[in-house]
């Protein structure tokens, strides 16, 4: 008999350590730690210097698309076809369409949704996930430099380390090899499924026209248009994802009081109902004889239990278990009928707007001259590939729909600035180190300056260099000397720190933040350096 699916999540208290003394990481541990904070410190410049990039040629392509020619499909009728649009026309077209046709497939499952221009498949996991739990006391000790002088620096030292564990669904898979107890919460990684998003390759759109009427009062014909599957590869904008659920004849079911109490403070549940029929196919598909999804309701979920493991490897698990001290831990987590790691649910959601508005690439269609083909404008800019065609929900100008693609491109930029303003925070002090300053010890005004600074210099100097003086070189300009200024400002007010080479100082910083041992980081003197001539006294 074919296990249900549950979806209550269960808890179980892991192991609990004590580690007396400093809790420095050594050894293996402590050179993770130093590669970690490395790959933090590298990483985000970069990843701003890429997506600065994009946005630029993004940009550029919705700055070119703006002021391009572009013809209104809706002004035209089927006899105006031919003498506008060639087969191999380049011209950029704008449209709108009330009238929809179109199918989205899963050919996997064998879901097919009407009216549907994307359809998403989202597949969740039943996995264990870790949660460590460290309480330190806070200790002080004495390091010395290489020159003898000494400096007081505080540390964490006898530390209690709690380990939890919670199993529940979730939308990825957690590798459970490194758990402290991985025998107890093992997490198998199948994943026969995974989240896909389908298009309609087929969508059909019957355009509205303008005195859709001849000069004898006979109505014409509406001109249609097929969208190219290209045109909603990044799905429909401004068209929240729905729910879709399979239940007898269409029909939503009575809400319960529980989801009547939700929809009256956060809202009714937009959800698409579909009829238990369209399922027919499903019990033949792959997914259900390759890996025994069945369609279990519950809010429109596909499940597949996971199966049992074969001997060999439930003997492994129990040598595993007895080895960490977890076979004969019961717990009342054990009890709740919750779903097994291993098991594998997934539902749909579908974008199938009633009305749309589209701009790309217009040609007559190959085999129907009585059908227009809508494709992307494919452009080279600065060696990137940028593509003009896309589909929004409503009624929208062409114009508004590129302002609306410029904001969604500005605001993925703002993301990543937004990161490298965080990121700016550990670099002005490493750059404060190397030129002899700690900025970690000075007033919260000169922290602030320098931190303003390095992302004012960073960000600016990224905008001179990408974008030159196209678009916007005043305000580059302006952010680069703004940052210059305050990164100046912060070097002067900033503390003294001691003597040394600065390779030297900015390692031993490094290692002070990624925790590892005094010796490792041996600093070259802790005398600050002399001001005007006159040695400074010893801390």
């Amino acid at each position: 008999m074919t296990r249900g699916m549950n979806t209550m999540p269960t808890a179980r208290r892991g192991r609990t350590y004590y580690t007396p003394g400093p809790a420095d990481k050594r050894g293996l541990g402590g050179v993770l730690s130093v590669l970690l904070l490395l790959i933090l410190l590298v990483v985000p410049p970069i990843l701003l210097l890429g997506t600065e990039t994009a946005r630029h040629s993004r940009y550029t392509a919705l700055h070119d698309a703006i002021h391009s020619n572009i013809l209104e499909l809706n002004h035209l009728s089927p006899h105006d076809v031919p003498t506008l649009i060639a087969p191999s026309s380049s011209t950029l077209a704008h449209g709108t369409a009330h009238q929809i046709s179109s199918l989205a497939t899963d050919p996997t499952v064998g879901i097919s949704l009407p009216g549907a221009l994307t359809l998403r498949r989202q597949t969740q996991y039943c996995q264990w996930s870790e949660h460590p739990t460290r309480h330190c006391q806070t200790c002080t000790r004495s390091v010395k430099g290489s020159d003898g002088s000494r400096k007081t620096e505080s540390y964490n030292c006898n530390c209690i380390t709690r380990y939890d564990y919670v199993k529940m669904w979730r939308d990825y898979r957690i590798n459970s090899l490194l758990f402290d107890q991985p025998g107890a919460h093992h997490n198998p990684q199948r994943d026969p499924l995974p989240s896909q998003t389908f298009v309609a390759e087929e969508a059909m759109l019957a355009l509205d026209r303008h005195n859709r009427r001849h000069g004898d009062g006979e109505e014409e014909e509406a001109l249609r248009v097929r969208l190219d599957p290209d045109m909603l590869a990044t799905g429909v904008r401004s068209q929240p994802f729905r729910d879709v659920d399979f239940v007898p004849d269409g029909r939503a079911p009575p809400p319960s009081f529980f989801e009547r109490m939700v929809a009256r403070f956060f809202g009714e549940r937009n959800t698409r109902y579909e009829p238990l029929q369209l399922l027919r196919d499903t019990p033949r598909a792959v997914a259900a004889t390759r890996d025994n999804f069945v369609y279990v309701g519950q809010g429109g979920y596909f499940f597949s239990p996971y199966e049992n493991p074969s001997m060999t490897q439930r003997l492994f698990n129990y040598f595993v278990q007895y080895m960490e001290g977890s076979l004969f831990d019961w717990q009342l987590g054990d009890l709740m009928p919750s779903c097994t790691a291993g098991d594998i649910r997934f539902s749909y959601q579908v974008q199938d707007p009633s009305t749309v508005s589209f701009l790309g690439e217009v040609r007559t269609h190959p085999s129907r001259s009585s059908v227009l083909e809508m494709t992307p404008r494919s452009t080279m800019i600065h060696d990137r590939r940028e593509s003009i065609g896309f589909v929004h929900a409503g009624s929208h100008s062409a114009q508004n729909m590129i302002i609306a693609e410029d904001n969604a491109s500005r605001n993925r930029a703002l993301i990543f600035r937004a990161v490298l303003l965080l990121w700016s925070i550990p670099a002005a002090r490493l750059l404060g180190v190397a030129l002899g300053r700690e900025v970690g010890d000075s007033s919260i005004s000169t922290q602030v300056m320098a931190t303003a600074g390095m992302f004012g210099s960073v960000l600016g100097g990224m905008w001179l260099v990408i974008w030159g003086t196209d678009v916007g070189s005043r305000d580059s300009i302006l952010l680069f000397v703004m940052g210059g200024y305050f990164g100046f400002m912060a070097w002067r007010l900033s503390v003294r720190r001691g003597r040394g080479r600065w390779w030297n100082a900015v390692w031993c910083t490094i290692g002070r933040w990624a925790s590892v041992p005094p010796e490792w980081r041996v600093e070259d003197s802790y005398v600050p350096a002399s001001v005007d001539g006159v040695e400074s006294k010893r801390l």
